[in-house]
């Protein structure tokens, strides 16, 4: 009896390390811009604040390498576009980028999101209209660092507040 308990302990703690094994935990922290009042997460130990515009609408955020850029930024809708536009504008924008292969696209009442690959890059946008102010997250990072910051992408997309 005692050694089918310690087989099926040592099963279970197999088991829990294989599933664990490919889950880092990131350091996360909280970027917060009070002119279009939003918040973002970000994984701190990845991406590097690079200080708010001086305008103050938001902010640029570099891996160390700088092969991965995020940016968050909000804008006053000064042309008066509905969320619709400014969505249909960026899937329909095969002149400005003839690589560009949409691979992921959702329209909301309220905001939307689009992404894909562009040469060796995953793009990835959400943008909200509130209130008459357009506030969008982008990230774009090298298609060989998918695994990585597919499941961040996904974590800073929910944690977008606006």
């Amino acid at each position: 009896m005692r050694k089918f308990s310690w087989i099926t302990v040592a099963l279970v703690l197999l088991s829990i390390a294989v599933l664990t094994a490919g889950q880092i935990r990131h350091n996360y922290r909280t970027y917060h811009n009070s002119r279009f009042d939003y918040s973002i997460s970000y994984p701190a130990d990845i991406l590097i604040p690079q200080g708010e515009a001086i305008n103050g609408d938001g902010q640029k955020f570099f891996s160390r390498d700088r092969r991965t850029e995020m940016l968050v930024y909000g804008s006053h809708n000064s042309l008066d576009q509905t969320l619709k536009q400014v969505y249909e504008g960026q899937i329909s924008r095969r002149s400005e980028h003839p690589n560009r292969i949409i691979t992921y696209k959702v329209l909301k009442h309220d905001w939307f999101v689009v992404s894909g690959i562009e040469d060796d890059r995953i793009f990835y946008q959400k943008t909200f209209l509130r209130n008459n102010v357009f506030k969008t997250f982008r990230i774009e990072y090298h298609e060989g660092d998918k695994q990585l910051f597919n499941s961040i992408t996904s974590r800073i997309s929910n944690s977008f507040k606006g």
